[in-house]
């Protein structure tokens, strides 16, 4: 009889773990959407509230720094503004990507040797413009070679141009593998 009511104690233990670890999870799962739910939230109000900013002008500094192969985004300058009312630059439409590259070349074109229009710094927000090469191209980032299409993007300032996949991505994060 003590071995049998050993072994019930044992299910009966397991059993409140397993029902505490689903109820664990199921928790972490509402957080999470909740969280979510709230970030997409303030992505459409900031995207509602810059559309009724106006916006002036910008023009890209083209950049001659080459880092490493890997193909490097664009930073703009903008113009002077007055100090009474700064113009902030509305939020251009598409997913949201962040530069995972510093120095990430944005190029008119997708290629090594399109021409080089600016160059985008290290968590740099771009916005995806829904196209993507149809070929993947092999570039050397130094610690790994990555093979990846190019993507067209288009900067807070208005710019479009395409970068190299491996240099931008959904989660703002830096990429491993490149020299620096």
């Amino acid at each position: 009889m003590k071995g049998l009511l050993s072994k019930i104690e044992y299910i009966v233990i397991g059993l409140f773990a397993l029902i505490f670890l689903m109820w664990a999870i199921s928790k972490c799962n509402a957080h999470k959407e909740q969280a979510q739910e709230e970030a997409s939230t303030e992505a459409r109000e900031d995207s509602l509230a810059n559309k009724a900013i106006p916006t002036a002008p910008t023009t890209p500094a083209v950049s001659q720094t080459v880092a490493t192969n890997a193909v490097a985004d664009t930073a703009q300058a903008r113009p002077s503004q007055s100090a009474a009312q700064p113009a902030k630059p509305a939020e251009p439409q598409g997913s949201k990507l962040y530069v995972t590259i510093d120095k990430l070349k944005l190029r008119k074109a997708p290629g090594l040797k399109s021409e080089t229009i600016g160059e985008l710094k290290l968590f740099d927000e771009v916005y995806y413009m829904d196209e993507v090469t149809d070929s993947t191209f092999e570039v050397n980032l130094g610690k790994e070679i990555a093979d990846e299409p190019y993507v067209k993007v288009k900067t807070k300032f208005g710019t479009i141009g395409w970068v190299y996949g491996a240099g931008v991505h959904y989660v703002k994060k830096k990429r491993s593998g490149v020299l620096e």
